[in-house]
């Protein structure tokens, strides 16, 4: 078995006295897509935002390729946050776009910011990126000017441009309606196609069961069950998650 990418042990996030995260182990292989599922509520969302420090754990450790941090040793430094989220990209249910800029800034600035990347390198790799995400004509379009899936598209460009080793998606088709919801899930089939490794937080079964190597099913902040799609959705060993599949596949 390859050594894991990604590895979260024991990693425990708390909000006064509730417990988000609770004690979660999870790992990832290079080049692997895990789908996080379960009801509302249950702490996803709180998990991955752990995995790039929007949330930072209180106990616990992680470790993305070889950037690593031991909670239980403190608060991580600026250095190593940095070390840790110049790894992964990040893409929300909501876009977090500029609205006073165009699609192509949105893309380049970040990379100007961050990778300090000349305008015009950074403007480069912005069309490529954007290109990628078939929304090149929407270069100079401002984000009112562009649907909610064409917003989200030019979010996962702004991503893939700062070169990520990691790609967290949270609930990124929620809100948008099937057909448009469907753009999203093709740029992110490409994506598992190009072996981007991907944890993806979903409501989307299919796209769980048809592109993810891997399902795992959290309930109170706790990942109750893991697998390959198939045991999961065919045959889940949890009654909890054999509730949820029957609700949400109205079973």
């Amino acid at each position: 078995m390859d050594a894991s990418f990604v590895e979260a042990t024991s990693l425990t996030k708390r909000f006064g006295d509730h417990v988000a995260v609770d004690a979660v182990d999870l790992q990832v292989r290079k080049g692997e897509v895990i789908s996080i599922i379960g009801p509302s509520g249950a702490g996803k969302s709180s998990f991955i935002r752990c995995l790039n420090l929007l949330e930072v754990p209180d106990h616990g450790a992680l470790r993305i390729g070889d950037a690593a941090i031991d909670f239980s040793a403190g608060r991580p430094s600026h250095a190593q946050v940095r070390a840790l989220r110049a790894r992964t990209g990040m893409v929300f249910q909501s876009f977090n776009l500029f609205p006073h800029f165009t699609a192509l800034k949105n893309v380049a600035l970040p990379q100007m910011r961050v990778h300090k990347r000349s305008k015009a390198e950074a403007e480069e790799r912005a069309m490529a990126e954007l290109s990628r995400v078939g929304l090149a004509s929407k270069a100079n379009a401002y984000p009112a000017e562009c649907s909610g899936g064409q917003q989200q598209r030019i979010a996962i460009a702004r991503a893939l441009a700062m070169d990520p080793e990691l790609m967290l998606f949270d609930e990124p088709t929620s809100g948008l309606d099937p057909e448009i919801g469907a753009e999203i899930l093709q740029v992110m089939r490409s994506l598992a196609a190009d072996d981007m490794t991907m944890l993806v937080v979903t409501h989307e079964m299919e796209f769980a069961r048809h592109v993810s190597h891997q399902v795992a099913v959290m309930v109170d902040g706790a990942i109750i069950e893991q697998g390959s799609p198939e045991a999961i959705m065919s045959d889940p060993g949890h009654e909890r998650t054999r509730r949820f599949l029957s609700a949400v596949l109205g079973r």
